[in-house]
């Protein structure tokens, strides 16, 4: 159900009667936080920003709900995991991608990013990794410049007309680097990519999965 206006959301939410409401930290200065508190409900926090941030998410909330064995489990699972993956990177050369947040203007994102951290599990080199800003714009020239061999285009992958749509304006304008040359673009669910819970590894087994 789609509730439009911070008032229709706010009714909605009331009506639910929820014991807790979990929220992330970009979420606060809308003002549908500070409604919610005005009702003192429980509302949880989570700023999860890397894959650590998101493994202490899971066991706060587990101390919070009484469900701390339950939330240890999950929260090792995912360390676990992790370590097979890094394990697996071990004696692999990453290959260099260009990860593309916006087409229109060009953007990307650096190493202090959660996609940043599932970019190198999954076995690539993040060109932008060391640019100053988390969500740089860049230049068409640059990334001619590092010439990367794969392009990975998060987004809406049930609406695939959009995607090739950017695709085709990358490839006008990237003619000449690897990825374009031998086609070499990765369509990913934005969904899966920029999720911070108990799956956030699935977006590494997507990027894995279509090398």
């Amino acid at each position: 159900e789609k509730i439009y206006g911070s008032g229709g959301m706010l009714e909605k939410i009331l009506s639910l009667k929820p014991d807790l409401i979990i929220m992330y930290s970009e979420n606060i200065s809308q003002p549908i936080y500070q409604a919610l508190k005005s009702y003192n409900l429980k509302i949880f926090v989570s700023n999860a920003k890397n894959i650590d941030g998101v493994i202490k998410m899971i066991m706060d909330l587990g101390i919070i709900t009484g469900k701390e064995g339950k939330a240890d489990a999950v929260a090792d699972s995912i360390s676990s995991l992790r370590n097979e993956y890094k394990t697996q990177n071990a004696g692999i050369t990453p290959e260099k991608a260009l990860v593309v947040i916006s087409v229109n203007p060009l953007m990307t994102a650096n190493k202090n990013t959660f996609i940043n951290e599932i970019v190198e599990l999954s076995g690539f080199e993040n060109i932008y990794k060391n640019e100053s800003i988390d969500y740089p714009l860049i230049s068409y020239e640059d990334v001619v410049n590092k010439n990367p061999e794969f392009i990975i285009l998060p987004g809406d992958t049930l609406n695939t007309d959009n995607l090739k749509k950017y695709e085709t304006e990358l490839n006008e304008k990237l003619n000449t680097v690897i990825a374009v040359k031998e086609n070499k673009f990765i369509y990913a669910d934005e969904n899966v990519l920029f999720r911070p819970g108990p799956r956030v590894l699935d977006g590494v087994k997507l990027l894995r999965n279509k090398r």
